[in-house]
Protein backbone atom coordinates (compact mmCIF):
# COMPACT_ATOMS: atom_id res chain seq x y z
CA UNK A 1 0.00 0.00 0.00
CA UNK A 2 1.44 3.35 -0.94
CA UNK A 3 1.45 6.68 1.56
CA UNK A 4 -1.39 7.93 -0.63
CA UNK A 5 -3.43 4.96 -0.69
CA UNK A 6 -3.13 4.33 3.09
CA UNK A 7 -3.94 8.22 3.54
CA UNK A 8 -7.00 8.11 1.05
CA UNK A 9 -8.23 4.93 2.90
CA UNK A 10 -7.90 6.79 6.25
CA UNK A 11 -5.52 4.05 7.45
CA UNK A 12 -2.49 5.03 9.65
CA UNK A 13 0.89 4.90 7.58
CA UNK A 14 3.53 2.36 9.05
CA UNK A 15 6.41 4.28 10.97
CA UNK A 16 8.73 4.21 7.96
CA UNK A 17 6.26 5.92 5.80
CA UNK A 18 5.63 8.86 8.10
CA UNK A 19 9.36 8.91 8.43
CA UNK A 20 10.21 8.76 4.97
CA UNK A 21 7.99 11.83 3.53
CA UNK A 22 9.46 14.09 6.35
CA UNK A 23 11.09 16.92 4.31
CA UNK A 24 15.54 16.25 4.75
CA UNK A 25 16.37 18.96 2.17
CA UNK A 26 15.30 21.66 4.62
CA UNK A 27 18.00 21.75 6.31
CA UNK A 28 17.57 25.37 7.78
CA UNK A 29 14.03 24.32 9.32
CA UNK A 30 16.15 21.43 10.93
CA UNK A 31 18.50 23.33 12.54
CA UNK A 32 16.18 25.72 13.23
CA UNK A 33 13.94 22.75 15.03
CA UNK A 34 17.44 21.87 17.44
CA UNK A 35 17.72 25.21 18.68
CA UNK A 36 14.62 24.96 19.55
CA UNK A 37 14.71 21.96 21.13
CA UNK A 38 17.84 23.33 23.00
CA UNK A 39 15.57 26.41 24.03
CA UNK A 40 12.76 24.10 25.26
CA UNK A 41 14.87 21.57 27.12
CA UNK A 42 16.75 24.65 29.09
CA UNK A 43 12.94 26.63 29.76
CA UNK A 44 10.18 24.11 29.15
CA UNK A 45 7.68 26.76 29.56
CA UNK A 46 8.57 30.58 29.58
CA UNK A 47 5.41 33.09 30.54
CA UNK A 48 5.19 34.19 26.97
CA UNK A 49 4.75 30.54 25.33
CA UNK A 50 0.68 31.13 25.24
CA UNK A 51 -1.20 34.10 27.44
CA UNK A 52 -4.85 33.60 27.17
CA UNK A 53 -6.70 36.36 26.10
CA UNK A 54 -10.41 36.90 25.53
CA UNK A 55 -10.83 32.91 25.67
CA UNK A 56 -8.27 32.66 22.87
CA UNK A 57 -4.05 31.44 22.99
CA UNK A 58 -1.94 34.01 21.92
CA UNK A 59 1.24 32.15 21.24
CA UNK A 60 4.82 33.46 21.79
CA UNK A 61 7.85 33.36 19.17
CA UNK A 62 8.96 30.18 19.79
CA UNK A 63 5.53 28.40 19.95
CA UNK A 64 5.28 29.76 16.73
CA UNK A 65 8.58 29.51 15.26
CA UNK A 66 8.19 25.68 16.19
CA UNK A 67 4.56 25.19 14.84
CA UNK A 68 6.07 26.77 11.44
CA UNK A 69 8.99 24.67 11.46
CA UNK A 70 7.42 21.05 12.13
CA UNK A 71 5.24 22.10 8.81
CA UNK A 72 8.13 22.63 7.28
CA UNK A 73 10.22 19.55 7.23
CA UNK A 74 6.83 18.12 7.01
CA UNK A 75 5.93 16.35 10.41
CA UNK A 76 2.27 18.22 9.85
CA UNK A 77 1.22 15.70 6.98
CA UNK A 78 -1.81 14.71 5.10
CA UNK A 79 -0.78 10.57 5.29
CA UNK A 80 -1.78 10.78 9.24
CA UNK A 81 -5.69 10.50 9.86
CA UNK A 82 -5.16 12.70 12.79
CA UNK A 83 -9.29 12.25 13.19
CA UNK A 84 -9.80 8.57 13.27
CA UNK A 85 -6.60 7.48 15.03
CA UNK A 86 -5.94 7.47 18.46
CA UNK A 87 -3.25 9.89 19.97
CA UNK A 88 -0.03 8.19 20.71
CA UNK A 89 1.07 9.14 24.37
CA UNK A 90 4.30 10.36 25.59
CA UNK A 91 6.28 6.85 27.05
CA UNK A 92 7.20 6.90 30.50
CA UNK A 93 10.69 8.42 30.36
CA UNK A 94 8.37 11.49 28.66
CA UNK A 95 9.81 10.64 24.62
CA UNK A 96 8.38 9.74 21.85
CA UNK A 97 9.72 7.62 18.47
CA UNK A 98 10.03 9.94 15.88
CA UNK A 99 7.22 8.54 13.87
CA UNK A 100 4.56 8.96 16.78
CA UNK A 101 6.20 12.77 16.67
CA UNK A 102 5.03 13.19 13.75
CA UNK A 103 1.78 11.64 14.51
CA UNK A 104 1.49 13.79 17.60
CA UNK A 105 2.78 17.21 15.19
CA UNK A 106 -0.37 16.91 12.88
CA UNK A 107 -2.98 15.84 15.49
CA UNK A 108 -1.87 18.85 17.98
CA UNK A 109 -1.36 21.75 14.78
CA UNK A 110 -4.09 20.53 12.56
CA UNK A 111 -6.04 20.46 15.59
CA UNK A 112 -5.62 23.75 16.36
CA UNK A 113 -7.62 24.59 13.73
CA UNK A 114 -11.02 23.29 15.09
CA UNK A 115 -10.13 24.00 18.93
CA UNK A 116 -8.75 26.48 20.29
CA UNK A 117 -6.14 25.72 22.85
CA UNK A 118 -4.59 22.23 21.21
CA UNK A 119 -1.23 23.60 21.33
CA UNK A 120 -1.36 25.30 24.29
CA UNK A 121 -2.87 22.19 26.28
CA UNK A 122 0.37 19.97 24.16
CA UNK A 123 2.63 22.55 25.64
CA UNK A 124 1.47 22.14 29.08
CA UNK A 125 1.68 18.39 29.03
CA UNK A 126 5.47 18.51 27.79
CA UNK A 127 3.85 16.89 24.41
CA UNK A 128 4.69 19.50 22.25
CA UNK A 129 8.54 19.73 23.81
CA UNK A 130 8.65 15.80 23.17
CA UNK A 131 7.55 16.35 19.71
CA UNK A 132 10.45 18.60 18.71
CA UNK A 133 12.94 16.95 21.04
CA UNK A 134 11.87 13.98 18.87
CA UNK A 135 12.34 14.93 15.57
CA UNK A 136 15.56 17.14 16.49
CA UNK A 137 17.28 14.06 17.46
CA UNK A 138 16.15 12.03 14.40
CA UNK A 139 17.51 14.12 12.34
CA UNK A 140 20.54 15.10 14.25
CA UNK A 141 21.08 11.09 14.07
CA UNK A 142 20.54 10.44 10.31
CA UNK A 143 22.80 13.94 9.43
CA UNK A 144 25.86 12.54 11.37
CA UNK A 145 25.39 8.98 9.76
CA UNK A 146 25.51 10.81 6.35
CA UNK A 147 28.68 12.67 7.36
CA UNK A 148 30.83 8.90 8.37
Amino acid sequence: MTAMTAAAEGSDPDDATLLAALDLVQAEAWHALAGLAESFRLQPHLDDDCVWSGGYPQYGARVDAACRRLSEVGAVTPLYPWMRAERPSLGADGQLSPADAVRLATTIIRGERFGDGMIASALDEGILQAVIASLASWYDDRHEAQQR
